[in-house]
Order: C-alpha cells, then structure tokens, then sequence
C-alpha cells in the first residue's frame, strides 16, 4: 500500500514539473536571449550595409547620396577611416566644398603627412576661390616633389588665376621640359601669350606726316 502512494506521489510530482517546464518554455518562446558582444556586432553590420550602399550611389554617381551614406557608416570602428575619406572625396565630387573641406582638414589634422588629403585640400581651395592657400599647398608639394605633373599643373593654373604670369611662365617653362605631353600645356600657354601680347611695347606709333613722304 505504502509502494503504490509513493509511487503515485512520484508520478504526480512528475508531471507538476514537466508542466512547469512547459510553462517556462512557453513563456520563453518570444524572449530573445542576446550573446554577450552580439549588438555590438548588429550595429557594425548595418554600418557595413550603409557602407555597401554608398559605393552603390559613388559608382551611379550620385555623389550627395555617397557622401551621406559614406557619413553614416563613418560611426563604425572598422569601417571609419576609409568612410571618412571616401565621405570627404565624395563631397568634393558634388561641388560640396565646404563638408568636403571640412573632413579633409580633420583628417590632415591626424596624418598631416597624407600627400592626396594635400593635394585634395589645394584643389578644393582653388575651386572655393582660396587661391592664397591653394598656391602655398601646391608650392609646397613641389618642393617636395618636382615631378608631380597633376600639382604642377594646378599650381600654374592657381597663379594664373592671381594674374601672377611670370611666376606661371617660370612653371609652364617646367612643364614643357619635364612633361611635354601634358594636354593643358597649350591652354596654359595661350593665356601668358596674350598677357604678354597685351603688355608688350607699343610700337605702332603714327610718323609724322613729314616723313611719309620719304
């Protein structure tokens, strides 16, 4: 009799717990248990999707759309520093010379050494009518480096814009001699040609009428 109550009582405490368990695993059903690290990891995936979709808008062109996803991305650890410049690179892309400017000087404030965020900087200075500091960039990567065509160049057409012909003359005579291929020599040398035409001697001083007959 004892053996048939314990064994009855074991039974019911049996399925006391098996539909506690049921219980707690319905409870469960919807509760999402999160692995230490894994939001950290979510996040850094959707900064990888606005990445992805900003090389998307750079390859259709869409470089205001780039730049604004390139941003976005930007906040991610791993994807940061190639974010940030192709944000900054993109922004010069749309004409947006003030953001594109913006982020070029925060980067060359952390590698100054950086010889495209340089050259990056002068361009986007010309073209946001900066001449001054446009002109001392590009002097200054010169000097560092005579053979680069590309500065040259847009140094000699930055002193053009200042009216300052002797010191673009003194260039284009450099870039005949290193590179006399480059296509924007004949330009360069059209505009010193007709400043020099317009300051040159006048020689077409009318004889008097005395002499004509001579």
């Amino acid at each position: 009799m004892e053996k048939k109550s314990s064994k009855k009582n074991a039974f019911r405490a049996s399925r006391f717990f098996v539909g506690i368990f049921f219980v707690f695993l319905c409870g469960c059903k919807t509760t999402r248990i999160y692995v230490p690290g894994e939001k950290k990891v979510v996040i850094e995936n959707i900064y990888g999707e606005y990445y992805a979709i900003a090389d998307e808008y750079f390859k259709l062109k869409n470089y205001s759309k780039a730049a604004e996803f390139y941003t976005k991305s930007a906040s991610s650890d791993a994807l940061h520093n190639a974010a940030i410049f192709n944000a900054a690179r993109s922004f010069a892309l749309a004409k947006n010379w003030d953001e594109a400017k913006k982020i070029y000087l925060e980067i060359e404030a952390a590698d100054g050494e950086n010889f495209e965020v340089k050259q990056s900087l002068a361009y986007i200075y010309a073209m946001s009518g900066e001449f001054e500091k446009s002109e001392e960039i590009y002097k200054g990567l010169i000097e560092a480096n005579p053979d680069l065509c590309e500065a040259l160049v847009n140094y000699t057409i930055v002193l053009l814009s200042q009216e300052k012909y002797e010191d673009a003359k003194a260039n284009l005579d450099l870039l005949k001699e290193k590179f006399p291929d480059e296509e924007k020599i004949k330009s360069i040398q059209e505009k010193i040609t007709a400043w020099e035409e317009s300051n040159a001697p006048d020689d077409s001083a009318e004889i008097p009428d005395e002499l004509k007959s001579m």
